[in-house]
């Protein structure tokens, strides 16, 4: 199930979810009460995303994507405290891009935990061992 199609789905999902989100909290005030929208509503955001992973992927990539999701939720925290510290967002946003950029990376570059079904089509074509069939040594 770990195949292109849904993969690039959920890269277009994840970042529609964040263009939506910077769009829709563009216009927050910045107040204490417009920050804790912005930082619970990117949460929310991420929660949802949080429970919409495994309709895309399975196995190792989907925990794999989970928990970068669950980090995403709990980062908002010490963001906003951050903020309520009159802190630099710097840190803040740095770091969520860096997090967005690794979810994309996880997501879209294959490994042997995400290609499940690219490596039972190898192990099919190339046979138990690794090696084509016609390299295999013949039995006595």
């Amino acid at each position: 199930m770990n195949g292109w199609r849904s993969r690039i789905f959920l890269v277009i999902v994840i970042a529609l979810a964040m263009a939506g989100h910077s769009l829709a909290t563009a216009s927050l005030p910045n107040t204490d009460e417009g920050m804790a929208i912005f930082h619970g509503s990117a949460a929310a955001v991420d929660f949802i995303l949080l429970y919409s992973v495994p309709r895309f992927l399975t196995g190792r990539l989907c925990t794999d994507t989970q928990i970068l999701c669950l980090v995403s939720c709990f980062a908002n925290l010490p963001g906003f405290l951050a903020y309520r510290a009159y802190a630099s967002p710097d840190f803040y946003n740095t770091f969520m891009w860096s997090l967005a950029y690794v979810q994309f990376g996880r997501i879209l570059l294959v490994d042997h935990h995400g290609a499940d079904y690219l490596v039972f089509d190898l192990d099919r074509r190339l046979g138990r061992s690794g090696r084509p069939n016609y390299l295999r040594a013949k039995s006595l």
